[in-house]
């Protein structure tokens, strides 16, 4: 099984995102604030067509698999809050897919820590950051609009940095 990776950075490269997570209804994972009702390809591309934005895509034996993106928590900030989901072929592999993602931009990227905001109902995403180097740091009341709930849910704030990542990765 080989894992690679390629950043994504045009409008036409968002828009078969788009299409992709549509089809499997996952555009509710990795943007779980808006609202099912508003969603549009145009709307996708302006989320992630942003200069400050990272888009990385993850391929499985050459075939589209996952999504990270990283944005900037605050302007010049080396802490960036990650957004990540995997396709529903790929969700048992969602972990070393993700650390793959991450491993590449702790090398190419001047990021000192890595902010997740999960609702908490998505304990299988908690389960699976745990595995990658993400440790819980609090856990906020209704923080989070969780559509497919529609309401307000506790959200649970993880964040990892380059040494919690590679300490999995050495398997320590």
């Amino acid at each position: 099984m080989a894992m690679t990776y390629k950043q994504l950075i045009h409008p036409e490269q968002y828009a078969a995102v788009f299409r992709r997570l549509a089809d499997e209804d996952l555009l509710w994972a990795l943007f779980w604030d808006v609202d099912p009702d508003q969603w549009s390809v145009d709307l996708f591309v302006r989320m992630l067509d942003r200069e400050d934005r990272y888009v990385l895509a993850g391929y499985i034996d050459g075939q589209f698999a996952g999504l990270m993106t990283l944005l900037p928590t605050l302007p010049r900030s080396r802490c960036v809050e990650i957004g990540l989901t995997a396709l529903r072929p790929y969700f048992r592999q969602a972990a070393p897919l993700c650390l793959g993602a991450l491993k590449l931009a702790c090398e190419t990227l001047d990021v000192a820590s890595f902010l997740g905001r999960v609702p908490e109902p998505n304990r299988h995403i908690l389960h699976m950051l745990g595995a990658v180097g993400f440790h819980e740091i609090g856990r906020v009341p209704g923080m989070c609009w969780y559509t497919r709930k529609q309401a307000f849910v506790p959200g649970v704030l993880v964040m990892a940095t380059p040494s919690s990542i590679n300490q999995v990765i050495q398997g320590e």
